[in-house]
């Protein structure tokens, strides 16, 4: 079970991947830090979110601004339709202001103003603030702690996702002084180095489609050697593998996979969704490359396809990593809060009754029914396997554990500090596990 399809993800996913107000281009540099504001007691009122900026990038890929949007109780909560994002326009050396302007949902509890960056350059913020109208033509400024950067001599006090930063290589911050503004303080983003990362997900040289039983799955193939097959999780893609591509490309050949109904692949909006099929979308696609006796690596929903795809054809299967799997959706095997948020999103989505939400619909079914896996089937699977799952996933310890020692000769590791979304919290760590399973001889 991923949980990415609409809100899981959140935090993580939107510190550390591509920065929202910027499109489609995204570096190695790309920087997403936020403040946040509590602001459930202005539910209903018109606002005004700023911020100054001045922007000097060194390259056409340099570029800074800010990204708002509105939470409700818990940190997955987002509110629809409040996305909004606001890049620095002017590359002038001057200072400007910036503003985002709205209304306070009825179902927000807190704002998250982003502080983004991308490419090389540097770049300056200054001046948060937070205006709500009380009554017509009049201003309330909500106080934010620190926002003229004069409080406090640590520069990221008072923001998240600073954790980002540490595979930031090419990126320092510091506190500065402007003898345009007085001699006042102000945060400094230097970034330097940064490189243009490859679309994964949507490379058109590396890409194509197969035709499985009614529906175009799509795939992207990448280096040469023994093939690995790389299937994401609940509402992802290929991309959601962008840290590993590039690394394990360079020992295998990489098959990353667009899973039935998410990426570019399609799917019957019609019927239910399952493992099972999922499986045997694999070994179709598999066939269709005239290939057996891969290794696989499944993130959450994809671990949950590769153990299935195991247990049915094992001769398919040399080595199996799964990270994050789960043999059933029941609560002694998965958070009851997550498993209450899922239901709740899906009611919500069965009152609006939109056909654009069809497929998030049957994505969120399947994760409160499947999947349906025998424990005891587990040693039909042959091949050699290694069960990885974050201390703090959203995946029961003993649910984990219970997988590994189904398995005849399983290893099993539990990644220390890490929760269900490794492979993006620590790359580098996680690719090098995977690795020297996947290289032992």
């Amino acid at each position: 079970m991923r949980y990415n399809t609409i809100r899981f993800c959140a935090i993580i996913f939107f510190f550390a991947s591509a920065l929202p107000c910027f499109g489609q281009l995204t570096t190695s540099n790309d920087l997403g830090i936020v403040r946040e504001i509590p602001i459930k007691s202005f539910i209903g009122k018109r606002f005004k979110a700023g911020v100054d900026i001045k922007n000097i990038p060194s390259d056409s890929i340099g570029l800074a601004g800010f990204f708002f949007l509105q939470v409700g109780k818990g940190d997955y909560d987002f509110v629809p339709g409040t996305r909004q994002s606001k890049p620095a326009t002017n590359k002038d050396s001057a200072w400007h202001h910036y503003e985002i302007a709205g209304t306070v949902a009825s179902s927000a509890q807190k704002v998250w103003l982003y502080v983004n960056t991308r490419g090389n350059g540097d770049f300056y913020y200054d001046n948060f603030s937070f205006e709500v109208e009380t009554a017509a033509g009049s201003w309330k400024k909500v106080v934010i702690p620190n926002a003229d950067f004069e409080e406090s001599p640590l520069p990221l006090k008072g923001f998240r996702g600073t954790e980002t930063l540490k595979e930031k290589q090419g990126v320092t911050i510091e506190l500065a002084l402007d003898s345009d503004r007085n001699i006042l303080h102000h945060l400094h983003i230097n970034s330097r180095n940064a490189k243009i990362i490859y679309p994964y997900g949507r490379d058109k040289l590396k890409g194509k489609y197969i035709n499985v039983a009614g529906s175009r799955i799509y795939c992207e193939t990448y280096g040469s050697g023994e093939p690995l097959l790389l299937l994401h999780g609940n509402g992802g893609s290929i991309s959601d593998f962008k840290s590993q591509i590039g690394e394990f490309a360079k020992h295998f050949q990489v098959i990353a996979v667009d899973t039935r109904a998410q990426g570019k692949s399609s799917g019957n909006r019609s019927e239910s969704l399952s493992y099972d099929l999922f499986a045997e979308d694999m070994k179709t696609l598999l066939d269709s490359l005239h290939l057996k006796n891969v290794n696989i690596l499944g993130w959450s929903d994809g671990g949950n396809t590769g153990l299935t795809l195991a247990i049915k054809n094992p001769d398919y299967v040399k080595r199996l990593v799964v990270m994050g799997a789960n043999l059933n959706p029941e609560e002694s095997s998965v958070s009851p809060t997550i498993l209450k948020q899922t239901k709740s999103d899906l009611n919500k989505l069965k009152s609006k009754n939109n056909p654009d939400d069809k497929n998030t619909m049957l994505l969120l079914e399947m994760l409160l029914k499947e999947p349906q896996i025998d424990q005891k089937l587990l040693k039909n699977i042959t091949a050699k396997t290694l069960v990885l799952a974050g201390e703090e996933d959203i995946i029961l310890e003993a649910h984990t554990r219970s997988i590994a020692e189904g398995i005849p000769g399983a290893k099993l590791q539990l990644l220390q500090g890490a929760t269900h979304f490794a492979p993006k919290e620590n790359p580098s760590a996680f690719n090098k596990i995977v690795l020297d399973f996947l290289m032992r001889k």
